[in-house]
């Protein structure tokens, strides 16, 4: 069997999908995936996980980067977003280093904790 993946930007995805907007069965595919790579402890298989579960959700995946849902704390209610990390920014959460997906990074960027 032959399977080829397409680099990112030449498939037409999207660059972010809204979590609500995935099916039951795409969201928990989704969480497992997650789950998954958390618990992988070879990176070429961390990064297998995330390309396939982006193919997956027709994201487009930059080359060796994950996906991350957003975790912006200035969307009224919560952003539900899923995006590839190298598009997010990123803001200080007490030590922890949280993204923020381009559209909300594009509305209100979090610069401090």
């Amino acid at each position: 069997m032959t399977m080829t993946l397409h680099q990112a930007g030449l498939t037409g995805a999207s660059t972010s999908v809204s979590y609500q907007g995935l099916t039951p069965r795409q969201q928990d595919a989704f969480h497992r995936a997650l789950k998954a790579a958390a618990q992988a402890t070879n990176v070429w298989h961390i990064k297998d996980i995330h390309e396939f579960t982006a193919a997956a959700l027709d994201i487009d995946l930059p080359h060796n980067d994950e996906l991350v849902e957003c975790s912006c704390e200035m969307c009224p209610d919560a952003c539900d977003r899923i995006a590839p990390l190298s598009l997010c920014a990123e803001y200080l959460d007490g030590d922890t280093q949280r993204p923020q997906c381009p559209a909300c990074a594009d509305d209100h960027r979090i610069t401090s904790d």
